[in-house]
Protein backbone atom coordinates (compact mmCIF):
# COMPACT_ATOMS: atom_id res chain seq x y z
CA UNK A 1 0.00 0.00 0.00
CA UNK A 2 2.89 2.19 0.73
CA UNK A 3 4.46 1.63 -2.31
CA UNK A 4 1.59 2.27 -4.43
CA UNK A 5 1.55 5.76 -2.28
CA UNK A 6 4.53 6.56 -3.30
CA UNK A 7 4.51 5.35 -6.72
CA UNK A 8 1.55 7.60 -7.14
CA UNK A 9 3.17 11.16 -5.81
CA UNK A 10 6.38 10.06 -7.77
CA UNK A 11 4.35 9.90 -11.20
CA UNK A 12 2.25 13.52 -9.96
CA UNK A 13 5.71 15.10 -9.65
CA UNK A 14 6.86 13.59 -13.08
CA UNK A 15 3.29 15.49 -14.18
CA UNK A 16 3.97 18.65 -12.30
CA UNK A 17 7.35 18.78 -13.68
CA UNK A 18 6.48 18.28 -17.16
CA UNK A 19 3.76 20.66 -16.98
CA UNK A 20 5.87 23.66 -15.32
CA UNK A 21 8.85 22.86 -17.77
CA UNK A 22 7.08 22.81 -21.09
CA UNK A 23 5.06 26.28 -20.35
CA UNK A 24 6.69 28.60 -22.64
CA UNK A 25 5.99 31.75 -24.58
CA UNK A 26 7.07 32.79 -28.02
CA UNK A 27 5.98 35.79 -30.04
CA UNK A 28 7.33 36.94 -33.15
CA UNK A 29 7.84 38.22 -36.60
CA UNK A 30 7.90 42.17 -36.64
CA UNK A 31 7.92 43.98 -40.65
CA UNK A 32 11.29 43.05 -42.36
CA UNK A 33 11.68 45.13 -44.50
CA UNK A 34 8.84 47.64 -44.73
CA UNK A 35 8.01 49.10 -47.98
CA UNK A 36 10.51 51.94 -49.35
CA UNK A 37 10.19 53.94 -52.79
CA UNK A 38 12.79 53.16 -54.86
CA UNK A 39 15.26 56.39 -55.27
CA UNK A 40 13.41 57.88 -52.57
CA UNK A 41 16.56 59.62 -50.23
CA UNK A 42 13.69 60.51 -47.21
CA UNK A 43 12.85 57.01 -47.12
CA UNK A 44 12.73 54.98 -43.85
CA UNK A 45 13.76 51.20 -43.85
CA UNK A 46 12.36 49.16 -40.82
CA UNK A 47 14.80 45.69 -40.12
CA UNK A 48 13.60 42.78 -37.49
CA UNK A 49 16.69 42.09 -35.21
CA UNK A 50 14.99 40.10 -32.51
CA UNK A 51 11.81 38.62 -32.12
CA UNK A 52 10.09 38.75 -28.81
CA UNK A 53 10.16 35.90 -25.83
CA UNK A 54 8.90 35.45 -22.64
CA UNK A 55 10.55 32.87 -21.80
CA UNK A 56 9.24 29.80 -19.52
CA UNK A 57 7.02 30.25 -16.70
CA UNK A 58 3.77 28.77 -14.81
CA UNK A 59 0.52 30.55 -14.93
CA UNK A 60 -0.16 29.64 -11.16
CA UNK A 61 -3.81 28.49 -10.12
CA UNK A 62 -5.35 32.16 -11.14
CA UNK A 63 -3.01 33.18 -14.30
CA UNK A 64 -1.79 37.01 -14.43
CA UNK A 65 0.85 38.40 -17.05
CA UNK A 66 4.35 38.55 -17.67
CA UNK A 67 5.93 41.61 -18.73
CA UNK A 68 9.11 42.46 -20.96
CA UNK A 69 10.44 45.76 -20.36
CA UNK A 70 12.08 47.41 -23.80
CA UNK A 71 15.20 46.84 -21.66
CA UNK A 72 14.79 43.34 -21.77
CA UNK A 73 13.82 42.66 -18.05
CA UNK A 74 10.88 40.38 -16.85
CA UNK A 75 8.84 40.55 -14.47
CA UNK A 76 5.35 38.78 -13.15
CA UNK A 77 1.93 40.12 -11.55
CA UNK A 78 -0.93 37.55 -10.07
CA UNK A 79 -0.24 34.15 -9.52
CA UNK A 80 2.53 33.47 -12.66
CA UNK A 81 5.49 31.97 -11.71
CA UNK A 82 8.77 33.22 -13.29
CA UNK A 83 10.96 29.89 -14.28
CA UNK A 84 14.62 29.68 -15.04
CA UNK A 85 14.74 26.97 -16.73
CA UNK A 86 17.81 28.35 -19.28
CA UNK A 87 14.50 29.12 -21.82
CA UNK A 88 16.12 33.33 -22.42
CA UNK A 89 13.37 36.11 -22.30
CA UNK A 90 13.93 39.86 -24.25
CA UNK A 91 12.53 42.29 -25.70
CA UNK A 92 11.56 42.64 -29.95
CA UNK A 93 14.28 44.85 -31.47
CA UNK A 94 14.29 46.46 -34.62
CA UNK A 95 16.04 48.86 -36.68
CA UNK A 96 15.13 51.72 -38.50
CA UNK A 97 17.10 52.93 -41.87
CA UNK A 98 16.68 56.83 -42.53
CA UNK A 99 18.16 60.08 -42.81
CA UNK A 100 20.04 61.73 -39.43
CA UNK A 101 17.08 63.53 -38.30
CA UNK A 102 14.59 61.75 -39.24
CA UNK A 103 11.55 62.10 -36.92
CA UNK A 104 9.51 58.31 -36.71
CA UNK A 105 6.47 57.51 -34.34
CA UNK A 106 5.51 54.48 -33.52
CA UNK A 107 1.85 53.24 -33.88
CA UNK A 108 1.05 49.51 -32.31
CA UNK A 109 -1.18 47.82 -33.50
CA UNK A 110 -4.58 45.78 -32.15
CA UNK A 111 -3.45 42.88 -29.48
CA UNK A 112 -2.46 39.99 -30.76
CA UNK A 113 -3.78 36.13 -30.05
CA UNK A 114 -0.84 33.82 -29.50
CA UNK A 115 -2.02 30.08 -30.05
CA UNK A 116 -0.08 26.98 -28.41
CA UNK A 117 1.15 24.10 -29.64
CA UNK A 118 -1.21 22.02 -27.31
CA UNK A 119 -3.90 24.12 -27.63
CA UNK A 120 -4.76 27.26 -25.70
CA UNK A 121 -4.22 31.15 -26.37
CA UNK A 122 -2.61 33.93 -24.60
CA UNK A 123 -3.28 37.81 -25.42
CA UNK A 124 -0.08 40.15 -26.21
CA UNK A 125 -0.16 43.84 -25.88
CA UNK A 126 2.51 45.49 -27.35
CA UNK A 127 3.99 48.36 -24.63
CA UNK A 128 6.58 51.32 -25.05
CA UNK A 129 9.63 51.48 -27.49
CA UNK A 130 13.27 52.73 -26.26
CA UNK A 131 13.81 54.85 -27.07
CA UNK A 132 9.52 56.50 -26.35
CA UNK A 133 8.14 57.09 -29.62
CA UNK A 134 8.33 59.89 -31.06
CA UNK A 135 11.84 59.64 -32.05
CA UNK A 136 14.54 61.11 -33.56
CA UNK A 137 17.10 59.09 -35.95
CA UNK A 138 20.66 59.91 -34.84
CA UNK A 139 22.64 58.01 -37.97
CA UNK A 140 22.76 58.70 -42.07
CA UNK A 141 22.33 55.21 -43.60
CA UNK A 142 23.59 52.65 -44.06
CA UNK A 143 23.94 52.87 -40.07
CA UNK A 144 20.68 52.01 -38.00
CA UNK A 145 18.70 52.91 -34.95
CA UNK A 146 18.15 50.50 -32.64
CA UNK A 147 14.19 49.98 -31.32
CA UNK A 148 13.31 47.65 -28.64
CA UNK A 149 9.52 46.99 -27.99
CA UNK A 150 8.05 46.21 -24.42
CA UNK A 151 5.41 43.47 -24.28
CA UNK A 152 2.73 42.11 -21.69
CA UNK A 153 1.37 38.44 -22.02
CA UNK A 154 -1.87 37.92 -20.51
CA UNK A 155 -2.03 34.62 -19.06
CA UNK A 156 -4.79 32.56 -17.95
CA UNK A 157 -5.88 29.43 -15.49
CA UNK A 158 -3.93 26.23 -15.93
CA UNK A 159 -6.91 25.03 -17.84
CA UNK A 160 -6.96 27.83 -20.51
CA UNK A 161 -3.28 28.29 -20.68
CA UNK A 162 -1.98 24.89 -21.70
CA UNK A 163 1.39 23.70 -21.85
CA UNK A 164 3.60 24.42 -24.81
CA UNK A 165 5.08 26.48 -27.24
CA UNK A 166 3.06 29.87 -28.30
CA UNK A 167 3.44 31.47 -30.92
CA UNK A 168 1.93 34.14 -33.07
CA UNK A 169 2.05 38.01 -34.67
CA UNK A 170 1.97 41.67 -33.73
CA UNK A 171 1.80 44.76 -35.59
CA UNK A 172 3.66 47.64 -35.37
CA UNK A 173 3.68 50.88 -37.61
CA UNK A 174 6.85 53.03 -38.12
CA UNK A 175 5.54 56.47 -39.31
CA UNK A 176 8.30 58.77 -41.12
CA UNK A 177 6.64 62.15 -39.82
Amino acid sequence: MKTEKKNEQAGLTRSLFVFLFTIISFCSFGQTPTDTLPGDPGSITVYTIQNMSFGAFHPGASGGSVLISATGSRSVTGAVVPLNLGIPYFQAVFEVEAPAGTIVSILNGPNATLTGSNGGTMSLQINSSAPASPFSTVVPPPGRTQVNIAGTLTVGTPQVTLPGTYSGTFFITFNQE
